[in-house]
């Protein structure tokens, strides 16, 4: 049983230039009775 959805999201900083895309089209899923983690360094691409 699908408990999270999550399609074409999106999160832009700053503009022009100095635009960072955080996140860029991303979509997944989490089913009932899964563990999820979302890791990384900070900043990074």
């Amino acid at each position: 049983m699908e408990i999270v959805r999550v399609e074409n999201l999106k999160k832009y900083y700053g503009k022009g230039d100095t635009c960072v895309k955080a996140l860029d089209d991303v979509s997944f899923s989490i089913e009932k009775g899964e563990f999820v983690a979302i890791v990384g360094p900070s900043g990074s691409r």
